[in-house]
């Protein structure tokens, strides 16, 4: 009886702390999930360019140190300095899918050295024209590691991490979005013919 009576305190004063743990237990659970939650919105990207694909009406790129610039005309693309070439809409929609919207994987802060992301003197630069807003985007170092790129944007000390594909789907000549020509096949020419097709002559 008496064993019984122990075992039956030892069981009630096991739940009395069991009782008082778990509030502890929560508010441990609760502030590690805000300071996990914290961090990801730290490490959040922003939206750099807050643009959608059909807003757009100018953009260009730098690719191989060649400028390639393209306007809307009449909601079809064109080649800015020549209007007549027709172009693959899917190839520039893909090209500007990455951008519209542009949303970094990482801010760095108060960057007090460009250099070091290769921002310093940036070899590529992206401009985007929505006729109500224009965007400028300077590309730096390729992170191998991460496949990632460094961007900036003029007059900010902020460095923004964003995905390879984002710069790579830049990466089109001219001729990579340029419908080809149609060959025109079975019209008259109207030339004479040679002769080639004459009947030979009967020997003698």
């Amino acid at each position: 009886m008496k064993k019984q009576k122990r075992q039956l305190v030892i069981l009630l004063a096991v739940l009395v702390i069991l009782a008082g743990a778990v509030p502890g237990v929560r508010y441990f659970m609760e502030k590690r999930e805000a300071k996990e939650a914290q961090e990801a919105a730290e490490q959040k990207g922003d939206v750099i360019i807050d643009a959608a694909y059909e807003d757009v009406v100018k953009f260009s790129y730098d690719y191989e140190g060649v400028n390639y610039t393209f306007e809307k005309e009449e909601e079809s693309w064109r080649i800015a300095e020549d209007h007549t070439l027709n172009l693959k809409e899917y190839s520039i929609k893909n090209i500007l899918s990455g951008v519209t919207p542009l949303t970094a994987r990482q801010n760095i802060e108060d960057v007090t050295d460009l250099g070091q992301y290769g921002l310093d003197q940036p070899e590529r630069t992206i401009t985007l024209d929505t006729g109500s807003a224009s965007y400028i985007l300077y590309v730096g170092d390729h992170n191998t590691l991460t496949g990632t790129y460094y961007v900036s944007m003029p007059s900010e000390a902020r460095v923004y991490v964003v995905e390879q594909t984002v710069i790579t789907r830049f990466n089109q000549t001219y001729e990579d979005v340029t419908e080809e020509a149609e060959e025109e096949s079975g019209e008259d020419t109207g030339e004479e013919s040679d002769g080639s097709s004459a009947e030979p002559e009967a020997s003698g």
